[in-house]
C-alpha cells in the first residue's frame, strides 16, 4: 500500500464483503513407499510439515534410524522445500544428501530405511472471515482473514489453544480475543508469564501456597489456576517453563484440580487454558526439553500468527489504526502518512513485528512537526548491520576458530564457538539498544528473562536493569 489516502474501516469491510470469502492454499500428499511404515500416507494443507519418530510430528515413523524430528517440509506458493533438521543419519533426494532441496511431485526423500514420495500437490479453498478484525487485532490480508475465520470457530469452545508466532506478533491479543469472544468473557482473564517467573517461585505461582509452607510465604495465596477459575488462563511463553515443573502443570490440566503447597486439601478449578510461545515446541520435545504429553495437552488446537513481513498489505492499515488511536488518546487531529513515509514502512523487515511498528508510529506522531508524517519522522532503516568477517579471518582481533578450539574435543569446541558468537552478538545488540534489556529482547526475538540469564552466563550482565 503506497497510496496517501489512509484506509478506513469501511473500506476494509467493503473489500472483504465483495470478495469470495475463500482463499486457495496448497495441499500435499505424502506416501511412504518403502521402510517399516510402508503404505502410510499424509494429506495436509499445513504450511509446515515435520517428519520423524517423535509423536509430535505430522508424519510419525517407527524407523529406528530416523531422528525425533528428522526433516521438515515448508509448503508455500513457491513450492515444497525440504530441510534436514540436523538429523543423525541425514536426508537424501535420490543419491544426494541434502541440507535443503525443492521437491516436485514424484520426487522422493530417503531417511533411514524409509522412502517417502511427494505424490501430489494441489490447491484447496479455505474460508476467510468477513470481518477485518478479531478482538484488538486488525488485518485485511488473506493470512489474517484466514486466521480470524479459525478463531471465530474456536472462541466459543473450551478447547485448549496453543498460539505460535514471533515476538511482537500479537499472541496475547489472540488469547484475550478468544476469551472476550467466549461464554467466559465476563469471568477472569489471568496471565502467567512463564518467561519471567523466578524458578523458585514458579510452583507457588501455579498451585498457590499455604502460609508458612516455605520461606517468604507470609500468607495464604491462591495460584493462577484458582485466580482464573471459571475464566481463562493465558500461559505466556510456555516454552520457558522449567522442565521439572511441567509434570505439575500437566497434573492440574488433566485432573482440573489444584493442591496448594503445604496443604492436603484439593480444590477443583474450571479453567480454559490458552498458551503461547515464540519457540519451536516440537523441536524442544525432540530434544527432551519439553514434555510430549504436556505438548499434546496444550495443543488441542494450534494457531500460528504470521510475521508482519509476510503480510505487508496490513502495514498501512495498522499504521493508520495506530495514528487514529493516538489522536483519540491525545485529543488531537489525526496525522497522516506521506506516500514516501508509507513506502518506507513497507520496505522495512519489522523483526519486532506489530509491536515494533506501533512503537515506530507513536514515536513518529510525537516527532512530526505538521499534520503529515515524513520518512525522517519514522527513524527506520538506520541500524547498521552487525560486523562480519570471512571464514578464516579475525573479527575484533579474535580468530573465528582459534587453534585452541580446534584442539578441543568436538562437543567442547562447538560450545566454545557458540559462546564466542553469543558474546559478540549480545555485545553488539546491547550497544545498538543502549543497554535497554526490553528493547534488546524484542529485537533479538527473546524473552527478557531468557536474555538476562544469557547475559549472566556470559558475564555480560549489567549492574542496572533498564525498562522499556
Amino acid at each position: 500500500m503506497s497510496e496517501s489516502r489512509p484506509h478506513t474501516h469501511a473500506d476494509v469491510t467493503r473489500t472483504i464483503v465483495d470478495s469470495s470469502l475463500r482463499q486457495r492454499v496448497k495441499r500435499i500428499m505424502l506416501v511412504v513407499t518403502a521402510g517399516p511404515d510402508e503404505g502410510s500416507r499424509l494429506q495436509t494443507s499445513r504450511g509446515r510439515v515435520t517428519i520423524g519418530r517423535s509423536g509430535v510430528n505430522d508424519l510419525v515413523l517407527t524407523d529406528t534410524l530416523v531422528s525425533g524430528i528428522h526433516v521438515e517440509l515448508l509448503v508455500s506458493e513457491r513450492g515444497v522445500l525440504a530441510r534436514d533438521l540436523e538429523s543423525t543419519n541425514g536426508t537424501a533426494v535420490g543419491e544426494v544428501l541434502i541440507r535443503e532441496a525443492w521437491l516436485s511431485p514424484g520426487m522422493s526423500l530417503s531417511l533411514g530405511e524409509t522412502t517417502i514420495e511427494l505424490r501430489s500437490t494441489d490447491e484447496v479453498p479455505v474460508a476467510l472471515s468477513n470481518r477485518p478484525q478479531f478482538g484488538a487485532m486488525w488485518g485485511d490480508s488473506p493470512s489474517m482473514r484466514q486466521l480470524f475465520a479459525v478463531l471465530e470457530r474456536i472462541a466459543p469452545t473450551d478447547m485448549s489453544v496453543l498460539i505460535g508466532g514471533e515476538t511482537g506478533s500479537g499472541k496475547e491479543l489472540v488469547a484475550r480475543a478468544l476469551h472476550d469472544e467466549s461464554p467466559r468473557a465476563e469471568r477472569p482473564f489471568v496471565v502467567l508469564d512463564c518467561g519471567s517467573l523466578p524458578r523458585e517461585l514458579a510452583e507457588a505461582a501455579i498451585l498457590g501456597h499455604k502460609k508458612g509452607s516455605f520461606t517468604g510465604a507470609l500468607s495464604d495465596r491462591a495460584g493462577c489456576f484458582e485466580d482464573a477459575d471459571t475464566g481463562t488462563l493465558f500461559l505466556d511463553e510456555i516454552g520457558e517453563l522449567p522442565l521439572e515443573l511441567q509434570p505439575k502443570l500437566l497434573r492440574v490440566l488433566d485432573r482440573r484440580e489444584v493442591q496448594r503447597i503445604g496443604e492436603t486439601r484439593v480444590r477443583p478449578v474450571d479453567v480454559r487454558v490458552v498458551a503461547a510461545t515464540h519457540r519451536d515446541l516440537r523441536a524442544m520435545v525432540s530434544r527432551g526439553e519439553f514434555r510430549e504429553d504436556l505438548y499434546f495437552r496444550l495443543s488441542v488446537m494450534t494457531v500460528d500468527l504470521p510475521p508482519l513481513r509476510k503480510r505487508g498489505e496490513d502495514i498501512g492499515l495498522l499504521a493508520d489504526k495506530f495514528l487514529s488511536d493516538f489522536a483519540r488518546a491525545q485529543q488531537k487531529p489525526v496525522l497522516r502518512l506521506s506516500p514516501a513515509a508509507r513506502a518506507s514502512l513497507l520496505a522495512q523487515p519489522w523483526p519486532g513485528n506489530v509491536r515494533e511498528l506501533k512503537n515506530t508510529i507513536i514515536r513518529a506522531a510525537y516527532l512530526a512537526r505538521g499534520q503529515l508524517i515524513e520518512p525522517p519522522d519514522l527513524h527506520v532503516g538506520r541500524r547498521p548491520a552487525p560486523p562480519t568477517a570471512p571464514a578464516g579471518e579475525v573479527a575484533d582481533g579474535v580468530p573465528l576458530v582459534s587453534p585452541e578450539i580446534l584442539a578441543m574435543p568436538f562437543k567442547q569446541a562447538k560450545q566454545a564457538v557458540l559462546d564466542q558468537f553469543e558474546r559478540r552478538y549480545l555485545q553488539h545488540l546491547l550497544a545498538q539498544t543502549g543497554d535497554n534489556l526490553s528493547r534488546a529482547a524484542a529485537e533479538a526475538g527473546l524473552t527478557r528473562y531468557y536474555l538476562r540469564e544469557l547475559l549472566k552466563r556470559l558475564g555480560l550482565r549489567k549492574g542496572k536493569e533498564e525498562s522499556s
